[in-house]
């Protein structure tokens, strides 16, 4: 929110209004639209071997799996585990990782 007058306009706006105006935009543009659940763990679940810590305090900004020993960056494991939900959705619907390494080929 370092830029005062998006972040204004946003606070303006209200998130309702900016997740509509998003759903419309996907659709106008043919991207597709995908809602992870506003509970999804994504910060306190280990990237690397799906393990979720029971807690994790906002002060820890390193994310340490005791499970496997993987080691990161909280908003990194975070957003790690948000675009593996993303691709998931997209595998459930036919395509593997095979197919979209080869779209990305062409």
């Amino acid at each position: 929110m370092s830029n005062h007058k998006l972040a204004k306009a946003v606070a303006d706006m209200g998130f309702y209004e900016f997740r509509r105006q998003l759903e419309y935009k996907c659709q106008l543009y043919g991207t597709k639209y995908i809602v992870v659940d506003r509970w999804f763990p994504s910060s306190k679940t280990c990237s690397r071997c799906g393990q979720v810590k029971q807690s994790l305090s906002l002060s820890e900004r390193v994310f340490n799996c005791e499970y496997c020993g993987f080691s990161c960056v909280r908003d990194l494991n975070a957003s790690l585990n948000l675009a593996m939900a993303v691709s998931s959705t997209v595998t459930a619907c036919g395509l593997d990782n095979a197919d979209v390494a080869r779209r990305k080929q062409e």
